[in-house]
């Protein structure tokens, strides 16, 4: 088994806490993607894994064997960094080799990995050349591919992606999920491109200054928010937060009001103090919501409008072919049986 288990972990720098109770456990062959922005200690839980960073507090396992106190080369893992960490005096099957023969393994050994390996990541052409011949695309998948001749129990991924342009993250992204699926290596990926996470991530963590949020498959995180932070930072263009209150049986805003869900009244009591979420995919035109539209920004298959409600600032996501103008008064509607209501003081989902 290669499953890894946070318990109680903890990670202080003299007094300041960076990571704080952290429980968290990765099943064996499962591909975890650690989210959250900078700061909130996903690259620090990574380290930790890893052996680079000590545990303060907890324990961390790999498989049946806590690692607290096991050097990094002991543990079984391999790292792929943000930046690449290439040898650049050595070719592309040197790098390959260098940490295969740093542990003895047979030459004949030795080569096969690197063969496999390069025949998996497409790079078997390249590896003769030397680092400054690559581009990006291909330094990283040489990087991976370091990892892959390892042959580790646990690959650990500590955002690979972010110094690769828009096109190549895509491509390299869904490359690394389809090599994953593959492999069947249990691996560990931090990122703060939500993205990235809801695209390759068996579940995903979401944390925030040293606390977990919310765990869970990407659609589950999407649908059901278990709270504000999450509920914001998971979702392009993220959901909309409205001030409200619960008044006369209704979700009052100060510039329209929405009936009150099923699954929320018995949550809810008059007179509290909400916040209303609403994802922009939810929001359509032909209703009873005046809004003067303030931006549009069409992207091709879709629109993102930018409207004026009152005094509430409203995204929405329209069809390119039905998307007003600036400065237009259009009628929206809002379903009100997707909207998600949040306690005013927790910041905690009611629904």
């Amino acid at each position: 088994m290669a499953d890894v288990t946070f318990a109680a972990v903890g990670k202080k720098y003299g007094d300041v806490s960076v990571i704080d109770d952290l429980n968290l456990h990765i099943d064996d062959g499962e591909l975890m993607v650690l989210v959250g922005p900078s700061g909130c200690g996903k690259s620090t839980a990574l380290r930790m894994i890893a052996g680079l960073e000590e545990v303060t507090a907890g324990t961390i396992a790999i498989g049946d064997r806590v690692v607290n106190e096991l050097p990094p080369k002991d543990r079984d893992i391999a790292m792929v960094f943000q930046s690449y960490a290439l040898y650049p005096h050595m070719t592309v099957r040197e790098n390959l080799e260098f940490g295969l023969k740093m542990r003895g393994v047979a030459r004949d050994e030795t080569s096969r990995r690197v063969e496999s390996a390069a025949e998996i990541l497409g790079i078997s052409h390249l590896l003769a050349r030397k680092p400054r011949d690559l581009s990006g695309g291909q330094r990283q998948r040489v990087a991976v591919g370091r990892a892959i001749v390892r042959q580790p129990a646990v690959f650990l991924f500590d955002e690979p992606l972010s110094n690769l342009d828009a096109k190549l993250r895509v491509q390299t992204r869904a490359e690394i999920t389809k090599l994953q699926q593959t492999l069947g290596t249990t691996s560990v990926y931090v990122t703060h491109d939500q993205i990235e996470a809801m695209t390759m991530g068996h579940r995903i963590t979401v944390m925030r200054d040293g606390k977990i949020q919310q765990i869970g498959t990407p659609q589950e995180v999407y649908e059901q928010p278990a709270n504000v932070f999450v509920a914001q930072f998971i979702g392009t263009p993220p959901m909309n937060l409205l001030a409200a209150v619960v008044a006369d049986g209704m979700l009052r805003t100060s510039s329209f009001a929405l009936p009150i869900a099923a699954r929320f009244r018995d949550a809810l009591t008059e007179g509290q103090a909400i916040t209303l979420g609403i994802r922009p995919e939810h929001i359509s035109a032909n209703g009873t919501i005046n809004a003067v539209v303030d931006v549009v920004e069409p992207i091709g298959h879709e629109s993102i409008v930018y409207a004026s409600a009152g005094s509430e600032k409203l995204v929405a996501i329209f069809d390119p072919h039905l998307t007003p103008r600036a400065g237009e008064t259009i009628a929206l509607t809002i379903d009100a049986e997707k909207v998600h209501v949040f306690d005013a003081a927790t910041e905690r989902n009611l629904g």
